[in-house]
């Protein structure tokens, strides 16, 4: 087991601000043909952004890091596996989509997790967790 893992983000697949990109960019071709140079600049500045946005949201980025020692949730404080509570895998069913999510108690805050919207399996992760859960166990009864 690695001393720490981290969990990354399933890439986005939506191409929502590429299209919006291209549209913009055919706006700024518009604007070109026209001699309308100020348009076509402020038109080119945002397909330009556009751009930029869905490389970013294309890109997988780190949701939580397991390590020996706790769990921490990306742009939050870490948390020791001693005060994490309720540590589960909650499965959820409606009419016609399934779907798990991670939910535990940290310092009196529910923190939930969709899974289907993390780069890993549910029963991967779980296992993960309760490896993770096991060494810190087996160390805190050794300094005992």
């Amino acid at each position: 087991m690695p001393p720490e893992t981290i969990i990354y983000s399933k890439p986005s697949e939506t191409p929502t601000f590429m299209l919006g990109g291209l549209g913009v960019f055919l706006y700024a071709t518009f604007f070109m043909v026209r001699g309308e140079n100020i348009g076509a600049l402020l038109a080119l500045g945002i397909a330009c952004f556009l751009f930029y946005l869905h490389i970013r949201q294309a890109k997988p980025q780190p949701v939580l890091i397991l390590s020996e020692l706790g769990i921490q949730v990306v742009g939050q404080p870490f948390v020791s596996w001693a005060l994490v509570h309720g540590l589960r895998i909650r499965p959820s069913v409606t009419e016609t989509k399934y779907s798990e999510t991670l939910v535990f108690v940290n310092n009196g805050r529910i923190q939930e997790f969709p899974v289907s919207k993390m780069d890993i399996s549910s029963w991967k992760l779980e296992n993960y967790l309760d490896a993770y859960q096991e060494i810190f166990r087996a160390k805190a009864e050794e300094l005992l």
